[in-house]
């Protein structure tokens, strides 16, 4: 009887999953926003993907099949494809800059889909749902989000191509046409995108355990080990023989595989910050003041998690860092067609910073208020109990910035001094080619600015929702 009811339990669960979707939107309580919060996510996630990976099959397209004055200049002089060829490496070297902070708004928004609704799944569990039907039902849920979620954001990327027209690069407007993937490569981008978030949804929900009485209990976080920091050093060493073995201006393959391994030195760099943050954190615990020891406990306590939500910022504060000693400009020889060509491209990489910065910046904003709206729910219980005990709503919010505000500076500073060393071999690079090399301070004084006022506005903006939480003593949705 178990074996025949199975396959119709089975069956019913994605009808049931979309029941519980229209409750959840039809509801006033905080988690229908969050949950429309997620498929924004996933939404701008996929869109700045698309959007990017256009940029870059564009620098491909000219570069192979060049016309206009790229012909005319490669007719004149063959060694010209070289710098066609180094316009596309560079694109492909923001997508990898930008790969880490995609997937983890991606994942951020699949956790914030899938955790915080112990409560629920407990229900689901008491009605006579299995653990796997359990976790099959939430990851339905995600998948719908995510497929919404891509959706708009490709109908998004689609509207916004016609703008692009405006710009200029490599002394040719750009035609919003060259922009437009293949539909096999856009299926790609969105493959890698609802993929991401499922992986995602079903990690978090390993974190949960329901009992069939419905006793939800989620497993606590290990403490970090020291071999973070030993992979770290290993691939920072991998990255220092590459820089000198690998020849970047021979070819595509060597400049893939050193983009690889940035991708890798990145995550690594992920993988030691927090281990480092839970070091900082377990001297800081001992303050005097119960602002900062409650802060800095809420950090030790789970130090993966507080460095995913300032991560982009450091990642965008690697990228200022990166650009800031990398080619601004091009030089000619006395050619007049190439030295008209220099001319119309001078702004070209700044043009590329700007565009690579603001797609980050998108991506950290929506990052941050996800993750740290999903932390305001997921501690509701621990912020009613302290209210309850007399903890005042000004001390629950002080905390709540020096939980986050004090890892974006450590995050800021490793992100900066991380990047101007994965830019020299870049420099060095360029440098051969006859580019020339600009110290961009006033771009690292921005990104430090605006990742502070970022991370601010997006604390501001969840204070609504923590009000919410203090002022409801049950979750009635549940």
């Amino acid at each position: 009887m178990t074996a025949t009811l199975a396959p119709a339990r089975a069956a019913a669960l994605p009808s049931l999953a979309l029941r519980l979707t229209r409750a959840r939107l039809a509801t006033r309580q905080g988690e229908g926003v969050l949950y429309l919060a997620s498929v924004a996510a996933f939404a701008l996630s996929s869109a700045l993907a698309l959007t990017v990976a256009g940029g870059t099959w564009m620098f491909y397209h000219r570069w192979r099949t060049p016309t206009g004055v790229h012909a005319e200049l490669l007719a004149s002089d063959p060694s010209f494809e070289t710098m066609l060829s180094m316009y596309f490496l560079l694109a492909v070297t923001a997508c990898a800059l930008l790969v880490p902070s995609m997937a983890g708004l991606a994942s951020g928004a699949a956790v914030l889909g899938a955790r915080g609704r112990d409560r629920r799944l407990a229900v689901l569990r008491l009605v006579g749902l299995s653990s796997s039907d359990v976790t099959r039902m939430s990851l339905i849920d995600t998948a719908i989000q995510a497929v919404a979620g891509i959706a708009v954001g490709l109908v998004a990327y689609l509207l916004t191509l016609p703008a692009w027209s405006l710009l200029t690069m490599q002394a040719m407007p750009v035609d919003p046409a060259e922009m437009l993937l293949p539909w096999w490569l856009a299926l790609i981008v969105a493959a890698a995108t609802f993929v991401t978030g499922i992986t995602a949804a079903w990690w978090g929900l390993r974190q949960v355990r329901i009992s069939p009485l419905g006793v939800s209990r989620r497993s606590v976080s290990p403490a970090l080990r020291a071999w973070r920091v030993v992979l770290f050093v290993l691939l920072l060493i991998v990255f220092g023989l590459a820089s000198q073995v690998l020849r970047l201006g021979d070819g595509v393959v060597p400049f893939l595989i050193f983009a690889a391994i940035m991708v890798a030195v990145i995550q690594g760099f992920n993988l030691a910050a927090a281990w480092l943050l839970q070091l900082l954190a377990r001297s800081l615990s001992h303050l005097p003041t119960a602002t900062g020891m409650w802060a800095a406990r809420r950090v030790q306590a789970d130090a993966r998690t507080t460095w995913r939500r300032v991560s982009g910022l450091g990642l965008l504060s690697l990228i200022g860092a990166y650009i800031a000693v990398m080619p601004v400009s091009l030089t000619a020889g006395d050619d007049a067609a190439q030295q008209s060509f220099a001319s119309a491209a001078q702004w070209d990489f700044t043009k590329g910073a700007i565009i690579t910065l603001g797609v980050g910046f998108a991506l950290t904003a929506m990052s941050i208020f996800i993750a740290q709206a999903s932390a305001i729910l997921e501690r509701a219980e621990q912020s009613l109990a302290l209210a309850n005990m007399g903890a005042s709503a000004r001390f629950l919010t002080r905390v709540t910035w020096w939980e986050t505000l004090a890892p974006l500076v450590l995050a800021i500073t490793l992100g900066a001094g991380l990047g101007m060393l994965l830019a020299l071999p870049m420099s060095n690079a360029a440098s051969r080619l006859g580019m020339e090399l600009w110290t961009g301070l006033p771009i690292m004084g921005c990104v430090l600015l605006a990742g502070i006022g970022l991370a601010i506005a997006a604390l501001a903006a969840c204070g609504p929702l923590q009000t919410r939480v203090l002022a409801t003593h049950e979750r009635h949705n549940d």
